[in-house]
């Protein structure tokens, strides 16, 4: 008797596993790319204490507000570990590249400015 409840939990799980890969296999369409993004620009120059805290933000907002997010990185000049940072983060995919501080802007695009005030000091 309980090789037989064994038997059938296993074939049961098998089941499962092959029902999951063929559902898979079948909805190969990146569904991702069909819905609306948000699109982020963050202008940085020396911005490294608080990227990853801004990025970590944005992608904790899109993760429970379900909708996926583009982030474009816009250096303007850093001389600290900005640079290493941003080469970081666009190795993920939630959407980054790097761009141009002359790029155009999409309509919606929200941009964040992280630069450091050179003003004041």
């Amino acid at each position: 008797m309980e090789e037989l409840i064994v038997w059938l939990l296993a074939a049961f799980g098998c089941s499962s596993l092959l029902v999951m890969i063929a559902e898979h296999l079948t909805n190969r369409t990146d569904t991702a790319s069909e819905l609306p993004h948000e699109h982020y620009r963050l202008l940085v120059r020396n911005s490294e204490q608080v990227l990853e805290r801004v990025v970590r933000s944005l992608l904790f907002r899109s993760y429970w507000s379900g909708r996926p997010i583009r982030i474009t990185l816009i250096d303007d000049g850093s001389d600290d570990d900005t640079k290493q940072m941003a080469a970081v983060l666009i190795r993920y995919p939630y959407g980054y590249c790097l761009g141009d501080v002359q790029e155009e802007m999409a309509a919606g695009t929200i941009v964040i400015d992280l630069r450091e005030n050179k003003e004041g000091a």
